[in-house]
């Protein structure tokens, strides 16, 4: 019988024994009103007319069972009147009921009729007032705060991930802001520990509120192109020297990004494209790319600047990492085009090196 043949494992990187990343604790989420004002108090105002004409009805049906100070039974301007001072609260005690089935319509159904009219009511001055003082108070307060963060506009598919894998690789959830016209997304998002804002983020005044001036980065991940080269033009005007990141869907409009000030464009269609290529012919490029760029993976690809040690060592000797490019003056250097050099101080090292901590055991 003929051996059979080992099917070849699927290829896995070893992972890092690390615990999930958990939000710190909650974050504020800054609402802004889904609807016009002026729309929802009158849809308020005509709430609580209806609850009014509907216990003013109730208490014309059983109008017998009323009495008047000054007459036998009230009139139709007297059961008027009875219905806002008890729904008031005021009772003055002219009218009253005098029949069973009239107190118990007027504790079981005048009662939380009166209720329902008062929540709106506090409801309202809540929103309108005190809920306005209390969300500006804690936006000057998170607005003093915010200096050399990250701004994230959209919080879709792509903007989700970005702000994982920022938090993933250490940054302060203090230090993320999202903007995005979503309640859901945004919820999902402060649970991560980032602050909020509801709102279109092409709109210059959330852009204002969020302290794009100040930024380190802004991320656009919204799921339209157009609007992603409207907002960077809107970003890059109200903070030139702020660095603007940007995916996009469609390769063709890159150009206008670059013109729109851009300086970093993702075309995900194209990379993700560019993978499902590869993984036809080959069968650990993709899962290693993977790897290589997530945080949470063994191997990392870094740019960061030449460390003191690494200071005089030849490109391709760097102990426990592989430099992939070296920039100098503004100059990439790169190991596939160039030859080997000497680091010299402020050069900019890209390596590839592994996330593992020295005299950790291998997986």
């Amino acid at each position: 019988m003929s051996q059979e043949r080992r099917k070849p494992s699927r290829f896995r990187l070893p992972r890092c024994p690390r615990s999930p990343w958990h939000a710190p604790r909650d974050r504020t989420l800054f609402i802004r009103p889904a609807a016009a004002p002026r729309r929802m108090l009158l849809w308020r105002l005509y709430l609580v007319t209806g609850l009014c004409v509907l216990a003013f009805a109730v208490l014309y049906l059983d109008r017998g069972g009323l009495r008047d100070a000054a007459r036998e039974a009230p009139g139709v301007i007297d059961l008027m009147y009875f219905t806002m001072v008890t729904v008031a609260t005021v009772g003055y005690g002219d009218i009253v009921p005098v029949t069973d089935r009239a107190r118990l319509i007027d504790a079981f159904f005048i009662v939380p009729v009166r209720l329902v009219i008062w929540f709106i009511f506090l409801g309202t001055a809540y929103q309108f007032v005190i809920q306005r003082v209390i969300e500006e108070f804690r936006m000057k307060r998170l607005q003093r705060q915010l200096r050399g963060h990250v701004v994230v506009c959209g919080y879709g598919l792509g903007g989700s991930v970005a702000v994982r894998e920022l938090l993933e690789s250490g940054v302060d959830p203090d230090a993320i802001v999202v903007i995005d016209p979503q309640q859901t997304a945004l919820e999902a998002a402060t649970a991560l520990g980032v602050a909020g804002l509801l709102g279109d983020p092409a709109r210059e005044d959330l852009l204002q509120q969020a302290r794009v001036r100040m930024t380190k980065a802004v991320i656009i991940a919204v799921t339209d192109d157009a609007t992603a080269i409207l907002l960077t033009l809107t970003v890059r005007s109200i903070a030139p020297e702020t660095k603007i990141v940007v995916r996009i869907l469609e390769q063709t409009y890159q150009r206008q990004l670059r013109q729109a000030g851009a300086d970093v464009i993702v075309p995900s269609a194209k990379i993700g494209g560019l993978l499902l290529a590869d993984a036809v012919q080959s069968r650990y490029i993709v899962p290693f790319i993977n790897d290589l760029l997530s945080t949470r993976g063994r191997v990392t690809l870094l740019e960061r600047p030449a460390a003191p040690h690494e200071v005089g060592c030849l490109s391709n000797t760097v102990p426990g990492a592989a430099v992939v490019g070296l920039v100098r003056n503004s100059r990439l250097l790169s190991f596939y085009e160039d030859p080997a050099c000497t680091i010299e101080a402020g050069d900019l090292l890209m390596v590839i090196q592994s996330s593992r901590q020295p005299g950790e055991a291998r997986g």
